[in-house]
């Protein structure tokens, strides 16, 4: 290979690599939750009021994943990829969602075993209740938190996440690796359901991503976590004896 040659590999190799970190921070989640805050700030109301009632946290939360779906977009259009490029087709489409659904159970199981380890190991931090489900009073607000975690976490989070994975694997030292630091950034985003829900969802994440890998589709995850947010809801709903 000629030395010019190798130097423009090169060059295109780092160009590559920082684009590709770019747009990952682009879709990590800071810059979609700041806008989509500002709606909430221009009316005085700060974070406290905002998580006060459940319409409010599933308008912020139904208008983040619209700006992250809106730049994933884009972020495809300028790279000349589309959703298919990320896994969304039909081939084996029931298939894959009889993989989705069959992991179902298992999250329930994966949720249940990380509630007793805190309740045994780390009782201080222990939660008995999801302090965002327990919003949930009416029908009204049981439909839009529904909504949100259709809308939020069956597809955004999960296009998001493919499109986060297919670039570690393109760019940023593969994809598995970039399960791992994503996971991580997954569980820390579900901070405000306190340390247990930070482990859970991290360990979802794991799930729902080597899911995506093993299964080059979209289908199977995006079930999985569709299926998994809205039986835990509705569960909540007909049998928490918290509601009113």
């Amino acid at each position: 290979m000629e030395p010019e040659q190798a130097s423009a590999r090169a060059c295109q190799s780092w160009t590559g690599r920082l684009q590709a970190f770019l747009e990952v921070l682009l879709l990590a989640g800071l810059v979609s939750s700041f806008l989509a805050s500002l709606p909430f700030g221009l009316t005085g109301r700060g974070p406290m009021a905002l998580a006060s009632d459940a319409p409010s946290v599933a308008a912020f939360i139904l208008l983040e994943a619209s700006i992250v779906l809106l730049l994933l977009l884009l972020l495809l259009h300028m790279n000349q990829e589309t959703l298919k490029d990320l896994g969304m087709h039909r081939h084996q489409w029931i298939s894959h969602l009889a993989v989705g659904a069959a992991l179902v159970p298992v999250l329930f199981l994966v949720n249940a075993l990380v509630a007793l380890c805190f309740k045994v190991l780390l009782p201080k931090y222990f939660l008995d209740r999801n302090p965002l489900i327990d919003l949930i009073r009416t029908p009204k607000d049981l439909a839009v938190f529904l909504l949100a975690a259709l809308y939020a976490g069956g597809i955004k989070e999960e296009l998001q996440r493919a499109f986060i994975l297919n670039r570690f694997r393109d760019h940023l030292g593969g994809a598995w690796f970039g399960l791992v630091v994503w996971s991580i950034v997954f569980g820390a985003g579900h901070y405000v359901q306190g340390p247990q829900g930070v482990v859970a969802a991290t360990i979802f994440g794991l799930l729902f991503g080597g899911l995506y890998l093993v299964r080059r589709s979209l289908l199977a995850p995006l079930a999985a976590h569709a299926l998994y947010d809205t039986t835990a809801l509705l569960g909540y709903w007909f049998f928490s004896s918290g509601r009113t």
